[in-house]
């Protein structure tokens, strides 16, 4: 035996440590053997437990589930709703449109004789009385004309009452034929005569009204040239305004010019007299509208003592067209109007429940909508809330507490 072989050969305390063995084929002893086998089986035994109940947990009846309860119907929601009753009050069709300011007679003054301007006595802004002389014109030839009418006219008034005197007393000596040339002769001398003073009154510009000059446009020493036959060749003098009353002149459109008559009443109003408003009335009107703007032009008369108003300025004119007292109203916001719009409706509340309701309105100044039929008055009407509301829907309704709305006012 060699060393190797006595080193591989285990010790006899190492047999002994290791258990008994099978010398022949080194397999362990049976012991050990048996108790492998017993682990085995009851590895498997336990398996087959499991597959046997979870093969019963699959085929087997379900579980009794947990019934919950049943929650209860949901109740329709409300839709929110503000109304107002309508209301008795007096509602106006107004139209206001942007008026002129004109004088009650305007006039501009020329001279009837050609001259010299001599003597001018007033300027713009000046007070004038009716006759009150403005200007003279100094027109030596016009007075000579006259000087030699006047001569004329005494010669032959003078030779017809010699004619006269004789036939007269001698009837005999001339004839009566004589004496009536020398009468019509003496008579046409004193037309003559008259018409030659008249133009020498022509150089005294006078006023034809009371007023105020309000544009002035000659001097002393300009040559004024006669405004005769036609005023583009000639200068004027002097224009002359009367302002008490004025003259407001109005341009109604066609749609309106059926209700704007004489006796309607109007409120006028400019911007820069905000604390004043002037009242009046339609005063004539032209009664044919104008083809090119379709407009009517109505005047309203206002007096204009302190001159406040002058001529040339823009004012506010309202027009109250068309008055009913005491209607049935309501906010123009609560109209429903259809679909073709030809028609309208409201919204009441009744016992909780909107109801559509058809109604047939009137006038409608902007604030108020006059309702003619459909409404008794005591009706809950719908102010807010109309979106989406239909006919027959449940609806919670409070009372309408927006402020009130304000009449539209046109900037210039």
């Amino acid at each position: 035996m060699t060393d190797q072989d006595q080193q591989e050969r285990p010790s006899l305390d190492q047999i002994e440590e290791q258990g008994p063995f099978d010398g022949a084929q080194g397999r362990p002893q049976p012991n050990r053997l048996k108790t492998i086998l017993i682990a085995a089986a009851g590895l498997f035994l336990l398996v087959a437990v499991f597959v046997f109940f979870q093969g019963r947990h699959e085929t087997g009846s379900a579980p009794e589930t947990v019934k919950l309860p049943t929650p209860p119907p949901a109740q329709p929601t409300t839709h929110l709703v503000q109304v107002t009753k309508p209301q008795r009050r007096d509602v106006a069709r107004t139209l206001t449109l942007p008026a002129n300011i004109s004088p009650w007679y305007r006039a501009t003054l020329y001279a009837k004789v050609s001259g010299y301007l001599k003597w001018i006595g007033f300027d713009k802004g000046d007070k004038v009385k009716k006759g009150q002389v403005l200007a003279v014109i100094d027109a030596p030839e016009v007075q000579d004309e006259y000087e030699q009418a006047e001569a004329d006219y005494a010669i032959k008034k003078l030779t017809y009452e010699r004619l006269l005197s004789v036939w007269k007393e001698n009837p005999d000596v001339i004839a009566k034929q004589d004496v009536d040339v020398a009468e019509a002769a003496a008579e046409g001398a004193k037309q003559l005569m008259e018409r030659r003073r008249t133009f020498t009154e022509y150089t005294k510009v006078t006023a034809p009204f009371s007023g105020v000059i309000t544009a002035r446009f000659a001097d002393p020493g300009a040559l004024i040239q006669a405004a005769t036959g036609s005023v583009t060749q000639a200068a004027p003098l002097f224009t002359l305004m009367d302002m008490d009353p004025v003259r407001i002149y109005v341009s109604v459109p066609q749609e309106s010019a059926m209700l704007a008559k004489p006796g309607v009443p109007a409120t006028l109003s400019v911007k820069e007299l905000p604390d004043r408003e002037f009242k009046g009335a339609i005063t004539r009107t032209t009664e044919s509208l104008d083809p090119a703007t379709r407009t009517l032009l109505v005047e309203i008369d206002l007096p204009n003592k302190d001159h406040r108003l002058e001529p040339g300025m823009f004012i506010n004119a309202t027009l109250y067209l068309e008055r009913h007292q005491n209607a049935l109203t309501i906010p123009p916001t609560a109209i429903v109007p259809s679909a073709s719009g030809q028609t309208k409706s409201v919204f009441v509340v009744e016992q909780n429940k909107a109801k559509l309701v058809p109604i047939k309105t009137g006038i409608d100044d902007g604030i108020w909508m006059e309702v003619v039929e459909g409404l008794s008055g005591n009706e809950d009407v719908v102010v807010v809330g109309k979106s989406n509301l239909q006919n027959g829907q449940a609806v919670t309704a409070s009372a309408y507490d927006l402020p009130a709305g304000k009449s539209a006012s046109q900037k210039y």
